[in-house]
């Protein structure tokens, strides 16, 4: 029997029996309709007229009941708002019933009864309206007790005898529903007996139908069910091959279709993880599924590729972050794929971290504050490694340059003793070298200047006391020459002392000639030792000029960098950043170098004032050898006088008279003599102040000090008082001082 009914389709199974069905239900129907019909006339006669009308007059009872509240209210109080209240109330009460009274005509009279019930309603109605509106009017115009009594006597009564009636055609419909139910009632039993009986038929023809039916459709289901439990278990290798060609067995050739889909999408999918893990990531899944297979072929591409194009773009992201561009941030993922964006975002900021703390130091370095330093806390490894790095070499360059800083603060100070003492490297070793050796050199050339400055302080000071001497000798000359005028007699022994002392003289002359032509030398030797300071100032000067120029060399080329970068565009803007700061640095260069340049120049200028000085000096000593010469040859003059004198004394007068003016002169040319040397005296003082200005080391500054201002002074006192007439040898020694016999204790060297 299977076999035949799988020949049809189970629709026209299902037809067939359902249309055998249908027939014998169409049967019970029409016999359960027939009573039904019977049954809800009735009802709809209760629920739509009976109850209906019972529902108006029991409204109407409703508003006869409010107004005669509303009489009442209006016949107790005197209070004009509550009147106003009970009048709206009695108006819409009277309004209220009149609707209800219009509803109930819309139902026809069914009976002389009912006719003779709504005549005498509406006569109520009239006779009760009549005695309410005097009652009212007697409440308004404040005649309460009349109000009342009417209220009670009359109108309460007429209208009780009015709902009466009311009351009675409600209750006359509630009766007509009563049998209206009954009857329902037995149309109602009537029917139910005959679906009884017509469904003990139908429920046996079904039994029979639907064990035939369910039997053929439900071993191939089974089939159907079983490959497909199989399939959801992950076996594609069930056997539902079928010949049948009802639906369930349709349905078997749709789950073998479907079987091998399944099979075709393990087998694409399988292909593509493979290609993925091997060589090919490009490779996709064939779209060309059906329906539901191919979307989702199509969102495992779109899946895959979604995350490799994440990763691609976070590799470019990185590859800008590697070329130092921070500005665009990683592509946002949604879900767990957001641990990615979220990782490239923790290296953004590490990395805007370490280049705003670089940027920092950079910008403290360039302003010339090398004590600021990096937080190396807020980092962890290389980045914190960096940041320490950092930290150090700004240590070492603050150390570093204030440290020169001092030596050159020192040096422009006068203090030649300090040095740059520390473990120094690179450029730093060399420019600690540079500078330790300018500061040697610069303390031997102030230390021979301070020895030769203290030697011709010296020197002239001597000059200056034989000078005075000198002068002295010379006033106490004239004296003589005076008393031979007086006396004749003495006249030969004052010649002979004229021409010993003439003779002393000239010697005398002859040494500070001497004397005075070596100060000369020493002075040159000064001078040109103070050039060649000025000169090796300048080279110093010369050397921080290149070091300003590789500065604005520096800088220019930090420009062209600059211009190259920003032609470069977004990939130069980094680099473009890095030159800024190379830019920037290397103006503080040219700055710190203007600086040392500055100092250098100060010391220049003091070095060319001391030049000054010195070659003032020199020219004195010139002036003092030229007055010494000439010194000299008047001493010679005064011996070849005395010469004469000695010659002929019948010219004594003569030669007197001569030796008279000629030690005149010799006394105002010794007195130019003494003058002159008291200048290069106290120029010599003032060159030992200037250069005394200098620290250098102790043994370079005891090696000759100064000679106190009050040695002349008392080598003048002890001179004046030599006597007047006694003889002077002179006595010469191998060295540059000369020596006075006789009295040689009361003279000075010289």
């Amino acid at each position: 029997m299977n076999s035949l009914l799988q020949r049809y389709n189970v629709g026209h199974r299902l037809g067939g029996a359902f249309g055998l069905l249908i027939l014998l239900s169409c049967l019970l129907v029409a016999g359960g309709l027939l009573s039904m019909s019977n049954a809800r006339r009735e009802l709809d006669n209760i629920v739509k007229v009976n109850f209906e009308k019972s529902r108006i007059s029991n409204g109407m009872l409703d508003a006869n009941s409010s107004i005669l509240v509303a009489l009442g209210t209006l016949a107790m109080v005197t209070k004009e708002e509550l009147n106003e209240q009970a009048l709206a109330a009695i108006k819409e009460s009277r309004q209220r019933y009149n609707d209800l009274r219009k509803e109930l005509d819309a139902f026809p009279a069914d009976s002389e009864r009912v006719v003779k019930l709504r005549a005498d309603i509406d006569a109520g109605r009239d006779a009760s309206r009549a005695l309410n509106n005097q009652v009212i009017a007697l409440s308004i115009a404040d005649r309460n007790d009349e109000a009342q009594t009417l209220l009670s006597e009359r109108a309460r009564p007429t209208t009780q005898a009015w709902q009466a009636k009311i009351r009675e055609n409600a209750q006359l419909q509630e009766a007509q529903m009563k049998i209206a139910y009954v009857n329902a009632g037995h149309a109602m039993a009537n029917g139910r007996n005959m679906l009884i009986a017509g469904g003990v038929a139908v429920l046996v023809v079904s039994s029979l139908l639907a064990w035939a039916i369910t039997r053929s459709l439900t071993q191939p289901l089974s089939r159907a069910t079983r490959a497909a439990e199989a399939i959801a278990n992950g076996r594609l290798d069930n056997d539902v091959a079928t010949d049948a060609r009802d639906e369930p067995g349709r349905l078997l050739v749709a789950m073998d279709a479907m079987q091998q889909q399944l099979q075709r999408f393990s087998r694409e999918t399988a292909r593509m993880i493979e290609l993925h893990a091997d060589k090919d990531m490009s490779h996709r899944m064939p779209v060309d599924f059906p329906g539901v297979y191919g979307e989702l072929s199509k969102g495992i591409n779109t899946m895959m590729f979604e995350h490799l194009d994440a990763i691609v773009d976070a590799i470019a992201v990185l590859n800008e972050y590697a070329n130092g561009d921070l500005r665009r941030d990683a592509r946002r993922l949604p879900g767990s794929r957001a641990v990615l964006h979220e990782s490239m975002d923790a290296a953004k900021a590490s990395l805007l971290a370490i280049n705003t703390e670089i940027k920092r130091l950079a910008a403290a370095a360039a302003a010339g504050d090398f004590s600021a330093r990096g937080n190396a806390e807020q980092f962890q490894h290389d980045f914190r490694l960096m940041v320490q790095d950092l930290n150090a070499m700004m240590e070492v360059s603050d150390r570093n340059l204030g440290k020169l800083s001092a030596l050159l603060q020192s040096i422009a100070a006068g203090d030649l003793t300090a040095r740059m003492h520390g473990d120094f490297h690179g450029v730093f070793a060399q420019m600690r070298d540079d500078a330790n050796t300018t500061a040697d050199q610069l303390t031997d050339i102030v230390g021979r200047i301070q020895t030769a400055a203290i030697s011709i302080n010296s020197a002239s000071s001597e000059i200056a006391t034989g000078n005075d001497d000198l002068s002295r000798r010379t006033e106490q000359q004239a004296a003589s020459l005076e008393e031979t005028a007086a006396s004749m007699e003495e006249l030969t022994s004052t010649v002979k002392q004229n021409a010993e002392n003439a003779r002393q003289a000239n010697q005398l002359a002859i040494g500070a000639a001497s004397v005075a032509s070596q100060g000369g030398a020493v002075v040159d030797q000064v001078v040109q030792t103070m050039n060649g300071i000025e000169t090796s100032s300048k080279k110093i000067a010369d050397i921080i000029s290149v070091i300003d120029g590789i500065a604005f060399q520096t800088n220019i080329l930090a420009l062209n960098a600059a211009v190259e970068a920003a032609r470069a565009g977004e990939q130069g803007r980094g680099f473009a950043v890095v030159a800024s700061e190379v830019r920037t640095l290397a103006q503080r260069s040219a700055n710190a170098a203007k600086e040392i340049k500055d100092l250098i120049d100060d010391s220049v200028g003091r070095v060319a004032e001391g030049s000054a000085l010195v070659d003032q000096a020199g020219k004195t000593m010139q002036e003092i050898v030229a007055s010494v010469q000439r010194v000299t040859d008047i001493m010679g003059e005064i011996s070849a006088a005395s010469q004469e004198q000695s010659a002929g004394i019948d010219q004594v007068n003569q030669t007197v008279t001569q030796m008279d003016e000629t030690t005149q002169q010799n006394a105002a040319l010794v007195e130019e003599a003494s003058a002159a040397a008291r200048s290069m005296e106290e120029q010599a003082g003032e060159l030992t102040n200037t250069v005394a200005l200098f620290k250098i080391d102790n043994a370079v500054a005891d090696i000759a000090p100064r000679r106190p201002n009050g040695v002349a002074a008392t080598t003048i006192t002890r001179t004046a008082k030599l006597p007047s007439k006694l003889p002077v040898r002179v006595a010469h020694q191998p060295t540059k001082r000369v020596a006075v016999a006789g009295s040689d204790k009361h003279w000075h060297e010289f």
